[in-house]
């Protein structure tokens, strides 16, 4: 069995332990610019909230072992120290037919039990400050089990051309967050019903 993530109708399985409806969606929108510098392009979904994280960089996107050579930069551009940082890729041109789903990957700061929003730090976990950025990779088991996936099922390389990245959990550790690919947390129902979209992230050319 391939050690990433697959996103099923309204769930999200495997490594991440919450749901994210967000996943499901259907008929989002797609921006950009109409000119790709590469094959390999990432958006990320924008439910309407301004993110307390910004996307720095996205380094080795094109690169033939891309799971693997993978970096995605994030600043914490909130008040607040983040505790754990959460996000899942999908690709939804490279369908898991015996689930009914898509494959993907995970990459993730911080124990995976902050990947539950009211879950709260402890004395022993690290935040990333304010102003201050981390590197996400995808760990080696998931993306050596992508690759097997790859080989094993005759993968075309155009399936994984279009990437899309959700923001899972960014959690501040202190009871409150942003969750399901950018909403507040505690979630309050006045604020559903919003727009959401894909929107096109620059990638760093190789």
């Amino acid at each position: 069995m391939v050690m990433g993530i697959r996103f099923r109708s309204g769930s999200l399985t495997l490594l991440l332990l919450i749901g994210i409806s967000a996943a499901n969606i259907c008929g989002a929108q797609s921006e950009g610019n109409g000119q790709d510098l590469a094959p390999r392009t990432l958006e990320v979904l924008d439910v309407g909230h301004k993110l307390p994280v910004e996307i720095v960089a996205v380094r080795h996107i094109q690169s033939k072992h891309w799971m693997q050579d993978l970096e995605l930069e994030i600043r914490n551009v909130s008040v607040k120290p983040i505790y754990g940082l959460y996000v899942g890729l999908l690709l939804p041109d490279d369908k898991d037919t015996a689930h009914g789903g898509y494959w993907g990957a995970s990459l993730f700061y911080g124990r995976i039990e902050l990947a539950g929003p009211n879950s709260r730090a402890s004395d022993a976990d690290k935040a990333i400050l304010p102003g201050e950025s981390t590197l996400l990779r995808v760990e080696e088991r998931i993306w050596r089990g992508y690759e097997r996936h790859l080989q094993s099922s005759n993968v075309p390389e155009e399936a994984s051309y279009r990437v899309r990245m959700i923001i899972e959990t960014v959690n501040f550790g202190d009871g409150t967050a942003f969750a399901n690919g950018g909403v507040p947390f505690p979630f309050d129902r006045r604020t559903t019903g919003r727009y959401i979209r894909y929107v096109r992230v620059p990638v760093d050319p190789e």
